[in-house]
């Protein structure tokens, strides 16, 4: 019941500030649906296929990843996802939910990005066995993104906040 105590900083947020943090979580949110949506046109989400697009497959004619288009690839996004875990990530700790709650969402935000940041490498040049990290990564991080998108915009528009009575 703790969550329903008026503690969210969202909820409090003038007008114009919740617009433009709505506008701002809904192109995230469209982000990281197209994302996932490339993610599965590439690698099917699974693990013989996320193997196969980033260590090649013979058999599928397909070529391994280069280490010039994997270090294309990792630093743009060393770049771009820090900045985005930031942003989510701070209206996340803006919320009602608790300490421990939040330390372990943006906590295992980074372990996931980390992870997401490491798995072509290990996959291309580590073991064919790190493909299973596809899917439950991008599964795992899919989640903790949903949660510091969608946590912020339901508090912002829907957590009720109790106004102190003013005795007239």
């Amino acid at each position: 019941m703790r969550y329903f105590t008026n503690r969210s900083l969202l909820a409090r947020m003038d007008l114009n500030t919740k617009l433009i943090m709505t506008y701002f979580l809904v192109f995230m949110l469209a982000g990281s649906a197209f994302s996932i949506y490339m993610s599965f046109e590439r690698t099917g989400l699974d693990t013989e296929s996320a193997t196969a697009y980033y260590a090649g497959d013979e058999e599928g004619m397909q070529f391994p990843k280069e280490a010039t288009e994997l270090t294309e690839t990792t630093h743009f996004h060393f770049f771009i996802m820090p900045i985005i875990f930031m942003t989510t990530g701070h209206l996340f700790l803006m919320s009602a939910w608790s300490q421990r709650w939040k330390t372990f969402v943006i906590s295992s935000c980074f372990v996931y990005i980390a992870l997401d940041l490491a798995k072509p490498w290990l996959i291309r040049y580590g073991a064919p066995g790190f493909g299973i990290l596809a899917p439950i990564n991008s599964a795992l991080l899919g989640i903790t993104m949903l949660l510091c998108i969608v946590v912020p915009l339901y508090e912002m528009w829907f957590l009720r906040i109790e106004r102190p009575e003013h005795p007239h």
